[in-house]
C-alpha cells in the first residue's frame, strides 16, 4: 500500500509540472547542499527545483502526461520547471555554475598545473606536502616558492588525496559545481543534454563561416542576390574602365586618366631634357637655390637711364628739322635785289 504522504507529493508535483511550459531532468549529483540552496536562490522566479525519490518524480510525469524523460531518471536527479525554452534554460544554468575545490576520487576536468612562483605559504612542514604531490618547490626569503611550472594530474584522470590536500592550501578550485541538464521537454518534444548546451563563440563562428563560404559560391557562380550584386557591379565598372583605358577610348570616364597620364609624361620628358632645350641659353644658377632680385635703387636707377636716352633719342630726331627751319627766310624779310651788272659796251666791227 502506498504511504498517503508519496500520493500527496505526486499529486503536488504534478500540479507544478502543468503550470510551466518546459520540464527538465537535472543531475544533482556531487552538489554539496550549501551550494543547491545557493542555486534555489539563484534561479527564483526563472526556474523551481523538485528533489525527491525517481519513483516519485516518475508518477508525477506521468500523472501530469509528460512522457519521454523517465529513462534520463537515473542517479541522484531532480526534476527543474521553468517557462523559458530549453536552449535558454541550459543557458541559465550553465551562467549560475560555481568553482570549487577538488576531492579524492574527483575526476580532473583539464590538466592541473601548479604555476612557477611565489605561494604565498610561510616556511614550515607544508613544503613536504607539496615535494610529496609532485610540486618542484624550495624555501626563499621565509616563503615557500615553485620554481618551475608543476604537472600534478592529468585531465579526465582521478585526483588522489595528496593533489587534493596541495590544491587546497594552494587555493586552486578547478571542480566545477552546477546543475546539468540531463534532458528537458516542451510541446511533446525531448531535448537530450548534449544538444541543449550551445557554445555561443564556436556557433558564431560557424554561421560566419557558413555566410562566407554561401557569399563566395554566390559570387563565383555570377548567382545575382542583395549580398554580391554591389561587387558584381563594381567588379563591371572596374573591367569597363579598364577596358577603354586599354583601347584608348575617350570619354567622360577616361578623359581624366588620359589627361592624368599625358601630364605625368610631359613632366617626364622636360625633367630629363637639359634647361638649354627651352631658354636657347643656360641659366646662372642663382646663389642658394633662388634668384635674387636686383635692389629697388638699382632698378629706379635703371628706369631713369632709360628715360634719359629715350629724351636723347627725341632731341637728336628733332635737330634736323629745326636747323632747316633756320636756314629757310622769314616770311617778313624780303630777299635783297640781285646786284646789276654793268652793261658791256658793243663791239664796232673794225
Amino acid at each position: 500500500m502506498v504511504a498517503p504522504w508519496k500520493k500527496d507529493m505526486v499529486k503536488e508535483a504534478a500540479k507544478r509540472i502543468k503550470s510551466r511550459k518546459v520540464v527538465g531532468v537535472v543531475k544533482i549529483s556531487g552538489v554539496p547542499s550549501k551550494q543547491m540552496q545557493d542555486m534555489r536562490k539563484k534561479l527564483k522566479g526563472d526556474a523551481d527545483i523538485i528533489v525527491s525519490r525517481s519513483t516519485i518524480l516518475k508518477r508525477a510525469l506521468e500523472k501530469a502526461g509528460v512522457k519521454g524523460l523517465e529513462e534520463y531518471l537515473k542517479g541522484p536527479s531532480g526534476l527543474i520547471l521553468s517557462d523559458l525554452n530549453p536552449f535558454q534554460l541550459e543557458k541559465l544554468l550553465y551562467s549560475n555554475r560555481s568553482k570549487a575545490p577538488a576531492k579524492p576520487g574527483n575526476i580532473a576536468p583539464y590538466d592541473l598545473t601548479v604555476p612557477e612562483g611565489d605561494t604565498g605559504l610561510p616556511a614550515g612542514p607544508v613544503i613536504g606536502d607539496l615535494q610529496g604531490a609532485g610540486v618542484k618547490a624550495k624555501i626563499q626569503g621565509g616563503k615557500i616558492m615553485v620554481t618551475e611550472d608543476s604537472l600534478l594530474v592529468n585531465g579526465g584522470d582521478p585526483v588522489n588525496e595528496k593533489v587534493a590536500t596541495v590544491l587546497a592550501r594552494l587555493g586552486i578550485e578547478p571542480m566545477e559545481i552546477m546543475l546539468k541538464l540531463n534532458a528537458a521537454h516542451e510541446d511533446g518534444t525531448v531535448y537530450s543534454g548534449d544538444v541543449l548546451h550551445i557554445d555561443e563563440a564556436e556557433t558564431l563562428a560557424r554561421f560566419q563561416d557558413a555566410h562566407r563560404k554561401a557569399f563566395n559560391l554566390s559570387y563565383h557562380a555570377r548567382i545575382f542576390n542583395k549580398h554580391v550584386v554591389e561587387v558584381l557591379l563594381t567588379e563591371a565598372v572596374c573591367n569597363a574602365r579598364n577596358l577603354m583605358v586599354n583601347a584608348e577610348i575617350i570619354n567622360k570616364d577616361t578623359i581624366e586618366l588620359f589627361l592624368g597620364k599625358a601630364d605625368a609624361h610631359a613632366k617626364a620628358l622636360r625633367s630629363a631634357l637639359p634647361p638649354e632645350a627651352f631658354d636657347g641659353k643656360k641659366e646662372e644658377a642663382p646663389v642658394d637655390g633662388k634668384k635674387e632680385d636686383a635692389p629697388a635703387e638699382e632698378k629706379e636707377t635703371a628706369a631713369e637711364e632709360k628715360k634719359e636716352e629715350a629724351l636723347a633719342e627725341d632731341k637728336k630726331e628733332d635737330k634736323p628739322a629745326e636747323e632747316k627751319k633756320d636756314e629757310s627766310p622769314d616770311a617778313d624779310e624780303k630777299p635783297d635785289p640781285p646786284e646789276e651788272k654793268p652793261a658791256e659796251p658793243e663791239k664796232k666791227d673794225e
